[in-house]
């Protein structure tokens, strides 16, 4: 919860060793800007397909529904596919196909790939420098014709494991600094800060948080 009283909350189950359900919610001050997120992710041999659904309604079908599908080439080579469905309101349908590549040359780093249509092409690289500190690089390219929009944006981050604490920051090129401390006070019990510098639009926001795992 952050000082402006938003919740966010979050629920990983194993159903077995190969089959995992997540779940999280967010409860904002606006209803337009709370969301619930269900998925389930079921991990082969060699292969990883996930199911994922996004503020689904029963009453009139309105939501966003994921389906993708993650298969090995080789050990260090991999191509996916992935397949949105959305409803914003009734009788308003969309679907929308993506692809993606991810490369592991070794196991202290990872490259990815992924387009959605001719419209959006993301990559990102991830590096485990030592032990305790990881580091990764994302830069999105948004080419919408129709619309005259050509823009990119890149973010950097970096993950750092004390003995009882980690602490993870992010910023990227539009001025926004984030950080979030998470300081392991027992088995399974975490205490959580995290603060989000908006320069660009002079935005502060700080918040508080638990996490309890069993």
């Amino acid at each position: 919860m952050d000082t402006d009283f938003n919740l966010q909350a979050r629920l990983n189950y194993a159903l077995s060793k190969k089959l995992q359900f997540k779940s999280q919610a967010q409860l904002m001050s606006s209803d337009s800007q709370s969301m619930f997120q269900a998925e389930t992710e079921y991990t082969g041999s060699d292969y990883t397909a996930n199911v994922k659904a996004i503020n689904p309604s029963l009453v009139d079908g309105t939501g966003i529904y994921l389906a993708s599908y993650l298969q090995s080439i080789t050990p260090k080579l991999s191509i996916g596919a992935e397949l949105l469905y959305q409803c914003p309101m009734p009788k308003v349908q969309e679907t929308s196909t993506s692809f993606s590549v991810r490369y592991q040359p070794s196991a202290d780093r990872v490259w990815v790939a992924q387009t959605q249509g001719t419209n959006l092409l993301t990559t990102s690289y991830w590096r485990k420098i030592s032990d305790k500190c990881d580091a990764g690089a994302e830069l999105q390219l948004v080419n919408v014709a129709a619309q005259g929009r050509r823009d990119a944006s890149c973010s950097v981050g970096v993950k750092y494991d004390f003995t009882a604490s980690t602490i993870r920051a992010m910023a990227d090129n539009f001025g926004k600094v984030s950080m979030l401390l998470e300081e392991k006070i027992a088995p399974g019990f975490s205490f959580l800060v995290s603060g989000e510098l908006d320069h660009l639009k002079g935005e502060n926001k700080f918040g508080v948080g638990l996490n309890i795992e069993s």
